[in-house]
Formats: C-alpha cells, structure tokens, sequence
C-alpha cells in the first residue's frame, strides 16, 4: 500500500500515546479502518470515539469519514482482501487445507507487497557487507541459525548472533563501517533485538529487517524493511513467508556476486563430498 498507510508510519513516533495506539492499529488493520464504524474501531483498539476523530484531523481531515475513505481506496486497489477471506471459509475446509491456503496467501503477498528494489537493495546488502549479523533472538533464533548455515556456504561473514552471557548489543562491540545488521522479528517483538538494531543503526552501520508489521519498531531504524504476512490458523505466526524472503534474498545475492559465491558453494560442497559427510 502507498499513500495514508506510509504517512500514519512516518507520523507514528511523533503521536501523543492514544493517537497512537489509534494509529498503530489502523497500520496493522487498514481492511478494518476501511470498512468499519468509527465507533466500533475504536472499541477494537481500546480508545474513544473522539480519539478516532483526533487522528483523522491530526491528518488534515475534517471528519472520520473523509479519513476512513482513503483506506477504502487503497484497499480497494489491492487484491489482498479477497485472498483472506479464504482463509476463512466454513465447512468444506480442514485445518491442514486452510494452514495451506494461508501459507500460499502468505508467500504471493509476500512477494506482491514489497518490491523487488528492496529485496535486491538486501541481497546486495548481504553480498557486500564485511560482516552481517543476524538479530533474531527467541522463537525466530532458528530462522538465523538457517540463514547462517545456508548463507554462510556463500558469504562467509554471515553471523548468527548468539549472545550467551552478554547481551545482544554488546556483541555488535566490533561493529565498523564496512558491516551491516539484519534483524528478524513479529509480534511480540524482543527487546533484545530492536535494542541491537536500533545500536546498529544510530552508529551509521547498514541496517536491514524482516518484520510482521508496519507499526512494527523495527521499521524506523532500518534502512531496508520487508513486511511479511505471518496469518495462519496455526496456533503460532506463520514463518513460510520470511523463509521464502530469506531464500530470494541469498538467491539474488549469489547471481549478484560475480562468480566468488558460486566457487565457494562449489568448493564447500566438493569437500563435504570428499569427506564422505553425506550419503547420495
């Protein structure tokens, strides 16, 4: 989306605190703004009536309709909508037949609602840096782990950061000019890794991220964000869609590197073959 949806971003740390809780959910549920009463958005978010009000006019709007139009027309231009309420129908539909729909819907908007000059502006990033470490503590620490293990074949200074005793900012003591930091989080979001991202970024070094949501803080101190859809009937978020982001950005990464990633993947893999790790 374009338009009201990256000025409520761009405004989110300047609002007073029921602006924007206001704000944060009409980021996270633009269908809902678009569609319901101003009465009932606000009982969904848990401020009044006339803090719905106050946030359409801190936008230059006169009334609440006139800013809930303009959800309608970005929501209207785009074809999310009717892909989610598959995620909804009744009846016909198992469990496992809607976790499927939801992790195809997941991938396509994935790759529909961010462009391709962020995803390469990344992989160019991960080819580039010196060092790139990977923030992504508690539940999304495996997904660094895969990044590393499966990147790392390819650019050698991929680091999953794993803090032990110090914190996770104090890891990134090392950090110079040539390195850059990817952090990896959704809701709920680790202190921990916005604190590190947020180090990375006011010191000047590269900042990349893959996050669940636009009101999400990891958004304001990255350089380059990729917001990936995380629904799923599953009990947890869905992470099929920041595998399929991780994937194309080491992918595009690789054709990027002229050759030198190619030759190591090829060396690596000779020498795990040799050293008979791997049975064909």
């Amino acid at each position: 989306m374009t338009g009201i949806v990256e000025t409520l971003a761009a405004e989110l740390p300047n609002l007073p605190r029921k602006l924007e809780i206001a704000a944060k959910y009409a980021l996270d549920n633009p269908a809902r703004i678009a569609f319901g009463s101003m009465r009932a958005m606000a009982t969904e978010c848990g401020v009044s009536s006339p803090t719905m009000l106050r946030l359409a006019r801190h936008f230059g709007h006169d009334s609440y309709d006139d800013f809930k139009a303009l959800f309608q027309n970005e929501v209207s231009s785009s074809n999310f909508g009717n892909r989610a309420a598959r995620l909804f129908r009744s009846g016909k539909d198992s469990l496992a037949g809607r976790i499927q729909d939801a992790a195809l819907n997941n991938i396509s908007n994935l790759f529909e609602a961010n462009s391709t000059e962020t995803i390469e502006a990344i992989a160019e990033t991960v080819r580039s840096a010196r060092n790139l470490h990977i923030i992504a503590p508690g539940s999304m620490a495996w997904i660094a782990g895969h990044m590393e293990n499966t990147g790392g074949i390819a650019f050698p200074g991929l680091r999953a950061t794993r803090p032990g005793f110090a914190s996770v900012v104090e890891t990134l003591g090392t950090l110079g000019p040539e390195d850059a930091v990817f952090g990896i989080g959704v809701t709920p979001y680790a202190k921990s890794g916005i604190e590190a991202v947020t180090y990375a970024h006011e010191i000047g070094v590269r900042t990349m991220s893959i996050t669940d949501r636009r009101s999400s803080p990891l958004i304001p101190v990255s350089d380059h964000c990729l917001i990936v859809p995380t629904d799923s009937p599953h009990y947890y978020s869905s992470v099929v869609a920041i595998c399929a982001a991780i994937e194309a950005i080491l992918a595009l990464a690789v054709a990027k590197s002229a050759g030198g990633a190619v030759q190591r993947i090829e060396r690596i893999h000779e020498l795990r073959q040799r050293s008979g790790a791997y049975i064909d």
